[in-house]
């Protein structure tokens, strides 16, 4: 018989001519093999799942339990990385290690998830070991690729969502690019698009059809990173949805036009929630003092967060405005210029004339707003 571990042995022998366990309703079998994998990597034992209910505990089972153990922890897994692993997928504990764990690894590694990162991808997203490596996972990485134009590009793709390697790339991702393609939005848009917010392309094809549709009827070009962008918020809510926001603007002093119009600038203020919406324009109006058609025309207010962005710079302006430092009509433009600006010509500019102004802004703004010099 080959040589097994301590740990096995201990577990088999304690359990082999128990009939019952106090307190379990559990099979014998299932209770030895998650008292095995408690003591091995630290699995919870309170809430074991039913398919780890399942697993036999046995001298040959035991010997591949601890194989694949041995495999994970060889990869840099930690104890509680495979805890997390096992309670999610229990089937790897099943799996080959040289014929089927092993030559996904190395694939990971091949494509750039080495070192912590490869713990990272499995745990978010389990699926991709039960996958085939030359049916499933190869052509996925490729297709990746080749939409995204580099190892990296698809790298960081996956990172960001790394359900991509186990997605119906050659259903629905392949035949929404296709539309994409056919309406003419441009190859590097669609590539940031499934970069950037891949989702979108994963929506179903009629769906899609149906968004492009609406993007162009707003007057949005395919051809402009803007479709992109407006593709990307229609798709992210029903026609319920839309019209309830599209509303809640209208009650607040807005008509349809200057609705689409501030979308057509700018998408994604169509994109924060219905309070958000409310919330900015009672900043706007009562605080801030600005008259609608200047809150309008300015649709990025809408994405401003109210705590790390404009309560902090109103503040600011606000003394900048005492001291005569700015004029009036500059208001909105500062409470949305891009931060670098911001800090470098309204405070920074004015330490001498305010010498705490940096303070005023840092005390109203969290880390996010800090500046970035």
């Amino acid at each position: 018989m080959s040589k097994i571990s301590s740990t096995f042995l201990l577990y088999f022998i304690q359990n082999r001519f128990i009939n019952t366990v106090s307190g379990s309703t559990l099979p014998l079998a299932s209770v030895s093999t998650i008292e095995f994998l408690k003591n091995s990597c630290g699995l919870a034992t309170d809430s074991p799942s039913s398919a780890l209910r399942k697993l036999q505990f046995d001298e040959k089972s035991a010997k591949k339990y601890e194989a694949v153990l041995g495999f994970l922890k060889s990869y840099g897994f930690e104890n509680s990385q495979i805890a997390k692993l096992i309670a999610k997928r229990s089937s790897i504990l099943q799996s080959r290690v040289s014929s089927n764990l092993k030559p996904k690894f190395e694939f990971l590694e091949e494509i750039g998830f080495v070192g912590p990162l490869l713990p990272k991808v499995i745990l978010s997203n389990p699926a991709i070991l039960q996958r085939g490596l030359d049916s499933h996972l190869k052509p996925s990485f490729c297709f990746i690729k080749e939409m995204l134009e580099s190892d990296e590009q698809a790298n960081f793709a996956i990172r960001r969502s790394s359900w991509l390697l186990t997605s119906n790339f050659k259903g629905v991702m392949q035949s929404n690019v296709n539309v994409l393609l056919g309406e003419g939005v441009p190859s590097r848009n669609i590539s940031k698009l499934i970069a950037q917010q891949p989702r979108t392309i994963m929506q179903k094809v009629d769906r899609m059809v149906c968004a492009v549709k609406k993007v162009k009827e707003l007057g949005i070009e395919p051809q402009t990173r803007m479709f992109v962008r407006a593709l990307r918020v229609v798709l992210s809510m029903n026609d319920t949805t839309w019209k309830k926001k599209i509303n809640v603007l209208k009650s607040l002093g807005w008509s349809e036009k200057e609705i689409l119009t501030a979308f057509k600038r700018d998408p994604y203020c169509l994109a924060c929630s219905e309070e958000k919406m409310r919330a900015v324009a009672d900043f706007c109006f009562n605080a801030a003092k600005l008259d609608p058609e200047t809150v309008i025309s300015y649709p990025t207010f809408f994405m401003s967060g109210l705590d790390k962005r404009l309560r902090p710079r109103f503040k600011v302006v606000e003394v900048l405005k005492v001291k005569k430092l700015i004029e009036n009509r500059k208001i909105a433009r500062l409470l949305v210029v891009g931060e670098r600006i911001f800090v470098k010509n309204y405070v920074l500019k004015h330490l001498d004339e305010v010498p705490d102004l940096m303070e005023i802004y840092r005390g109203n703004a969290t880390a996010e707003a800090r500046p970035v010099l």
